[in-house]
């Protein structure tokens, strides 16, 4: 499975250093992209993405070409009404879309996503074809 970084912008922190503010750079920042593991059973890949503070209906999940993209939008999940002032906001989610591209023995149609405890995982099943594999010897008259 291969993994692509989506980097909504350059890497204006390398090139300009320590030139920004604290909060310039938390937006020219890759940190909000969620910490993610992969790994793989005998029958399907698990990703898990270290997401606290949302809830399931938060996030979108898709797949297209055997491209599956996970991504979260604050504005359309914000709940403050327009009469809220923040007098300090220090707790606030960051929009992220991260891209796994899937090989072919996936099974698209099997994914399945659940989310607990700040941990969203996805199970992508696949074909194993060394499970599967058939042997049989064929006698010779």
């Amino acid at each position: 499975m291969t993994i692509i970084r989506w980097r909504t912008q350059p890497e204006i922190n390398r090139l300009f250093g320590q030139r920004f503010n604290n909060k310039m750079e938390s937006n020219f920042n890759e940190s909000s992209l969620p910490d993610t593991n992969i790994f793989k059973s005998e029958d399907f890949y698990t990703i898990e993405m270290a997401v606290p503070g949302l809830s399931k209906k938060d996030f979108n999940i898709k797949i297209e070409e055997k491209v599956l993209s996970v991504s979260f939008d604050p504005e359309s999940n914000d709940t403050a009404d327009e009469n809220t002032v923040y007098l300090r906001r220090e707790f606030q989610q960051e929009a992220f879309s991260r891209y796994f591209t899937l090989p072919d023995t996936t099974q698209t149609d099997e994914i399945a996503a659940g989310y607990e405890n700040g941990i969203l995982k996805i199970k992508i099943p696949y074909v194993n074809p060394e499970k599967n594999k058939f042997i049989k010897a064929i006698q010779v008259n």
